[in-house]
């Protein structure tokens, strides 16, 4: 808690915020990033423009990346507010409640944002990124030299296909688990090798894929009736042996989660400088589409 003077007046300013931001869409040539807290009610808020550079922030080439700009209380603003009732009411509220007003805006003129952005890749195939490669390269980093099983230039932690048999990874029973690892991933054929890193899971010499007789790109809902077991789907079921011949490859998906911590240095809120304020941390998930 710190305490300033407001003409003459005591006033006393928490700033203790859980440090999750959220984000306001209201305005699309804006970011507009805030926080509140109820018991007092404050929020605090950095408005700055949509262009080439900031969008880096939310969606950069690299991980680990960095930025800075200036507030300058025009374009780039950062403010703390408090109010007599609750912050949500009123902030990105298309209809803001009448009962609830800001009983004080403080804005900063001057001051400097640094942010620093890292993200997490996950294919959602149930495998942990660490563990879908063979860390050739002993650094312990799945994107870097990462394992691709099936060469088709996505690497098994982005592949929710690890095979590119157009059935995925997910639902070919790798049955992982943190205290048995894959030890106990299903390999319908007992070749040694797994269904999720297997192109004929049946061994029946024809490719799953292949297998495909509605020809829809998904072997798992085909089944051949006259087979001794016909609720099984055909590409497990090494009696069905007919060639369906669907020669494309489903599109491959994979979810980003973004981090972006802000940290705030230098500005003047007419009741209080500070040197340093741990503004928050912003995520966000996205699907990307491999190329």
């Amino acid at each position: 808690m710190l305490t300033a003077c407001d003409d003459g007046d005591i006033i006393e300013v928490e700033l203790d915020f859980d440090k999750q931001l959220a984000m306001c869409e209201l305005n699309p040539e804006v970011y507009f990033l805030y926080e509140t807290k109820t018991d007092p009610s404050e929020s605090l808020s950095l408005i700055f423009p949509k262009n080439s550079a900031t969008r880096l922030i939310f969606n950069p080439e690299t991980n680990n990346y960095t930025s800075s700009f200036e507030i300058n209380g025009s374009t780039t603003k950062f403010n703390y507010r408090t109010y007599d009732g609750k912050p949500e009411n009123l902030i990105c509220n298309l209809l803001p409640d009448a009962n609830t007003h800001i009983l004080k805006d403080y804005a900063a003129t001057s001051g400097s944002v640094t942010t620093l952005t890292t993200f997490i890749d996950d294919d959602g195939d149930g495998i942990p990124s660490a563990i879908e490669d063979k860390n050739l390269d002993g650094d312990n980093n799945p994107a870097t030299n990462p394992t691709d099983s099936d060469g088709d230039g996505i690497p098994d932690y982005l592949d929710a296909d690890d095979d590119n048999d157009n059935v995925l990874t997910k639902n070919e029973g790798h049955n992982y688990t943190e205290a048995d690892g894959l030890s106990k991933a299903q390999d319908t054929d007992g070749d040694g090798i797994p269904d999720y890193l297997d192109t004929d899971d049946d061994g029946d010499g024809v490719l799953t894929r292949f297998e495909d007789e509605n020809l829809n790109g998904n072997p798992m809902d085909d089944r051949d009736e006259s087979s001794p077991t016909p609720t099984v789907a055909r590409y497990l079921d090494k009696v069905a042996k007919d060639v369906f011949e669907y020669k494309q490859f489903n599109k491959n998906t994979y979810q980003r989660i973004i981090t972006v911590k802000f940290q705030v240095k230098n500005v003047n809120l007419d009741i209080i400088s500070l040197t340093d304020i741990d503004f928050g941390t912003y995520t966000q998930t996205f699907t990307i589409e491999s190329k």
